[in-house]
């Protein structure tokens, strides 16, 4: 079939593969995509609203629906029997630690790189996809970032001393004159998510790609942990800003530290119970 698009499509759909079964219609998320005389097809006038996701693609049981972005054939196929049940789910999620305490070992850019390619796949408003990312796999620079950081909290003793003492910064500007790292606490790699400044989704995509490329670290055996000393310093001090080359416009949303534990985790610690309201 014929897959060069106009400006005015955004689907093609094979009418020899289509079953009319409305997965496409029902799962896109405009509702831009409706019932045509014998296959699918979209809403006249919006193809300027379609986010690109490839939902109907996705979800087509055929191979049937061709998108601008993306056929069929460029889809990585789900593996259902690789899912797992509830229980194993469940056990994965609640054993994943932060781990505080790191091996001298390097992390293999290739599992970094797997960590991202989970991270690239979760949900982001709108299918934006404007999480950039920074990887710093070099323990001296991570070292280098994380006195840094300590040079920015100590500069805020004299500019900003309620925001000192609120956030209790001398606990780690006392370990460190003392030779103790609270910032990097010995991780050889820490992982940076930037978004535009101006974006009004980053927030919520920068943490879940985050949430993701930690819990692709966890099924890799690697240990990970948020550090808001260095991504803070990395949103208000300029030398640190300069050094990560953070471009105009930008700003880091999150950074989690990563390496090999030092320490394993025998039992599930204690939490609150579920605050719900159910309405």
């Amino acid at each position: 079939m014929n897959t060069t698009y106009t400006s005015d499509e955004f689907i093609k759909v094979d009418e020899s593969l289509c079953i009319s079964c409305g997965s496409c219609i029902r799962t896109c998320p405009g509702a831009i995509i409706t019932k045509g005389d014998s296959v699918p097809v979209q809403v006249e006038n919006t193809s300027h609203l379609c986010i690109d996701c490839g939902h109907c693609v996705a979800v087509c049981p055929t191979g049937a629906m061709h998108h601008r972005k993306m056929g069929p054939e460029d889809c990585e196929p789900l593996d259902i029997h690789l899912i797992p049940k509830w229980d194993v789910a469940r056990q994965f999620l609640i054993s994943r630690r932060s781990v505080r305490v790191y091996v001298n070992k390097p992390v293999e850019q290739e599992k970094i790189q797997q960590c991202l390619e989970v991270a690239r796949l979760a949900p982001n408003g709108g299918n934006r996809q404007i999480v950039r990312w920074v990887v710093i796999s070099d323990p001296e620079k991570v070292h280098k970032i994380a006195e840094m950081s300590i040079d920015w909290m100590k500069s805020l003793k004299g500019l900003n001393p309620a925001m000192y003492k609120e956030a209790k910064l001398e606990l780690f500007t006392n370990a460190w004159d003392a030779g103790s790292d609270q910032i990097s606490r010995g991780a050889p790699c820490f992982l940076q998510a930037w978004t535009p400044k101006d974006e009004r989704t980053a927030p919520q995509a920068a943490t879940i790609a985050l949430a993701y490329a930690q819990l692709g670290a966890h099924a890799l055996g690697l240990g990970s942990s948020w550090s808001g000393g260095i991504n803070t310093a990395a949103q208000a001090y300029p030398p640190l800003i300069e050094l990560l080359g953070l471009p105009e416009g930008t700003v880091s949303h999150g950074t989690i530290l990563l390496g090999y534990p030092a320490e394993s985790f025998h039992r599930i610690p204690l939490r609150n119970p579920v605050d719900v309201t159910w309405k």
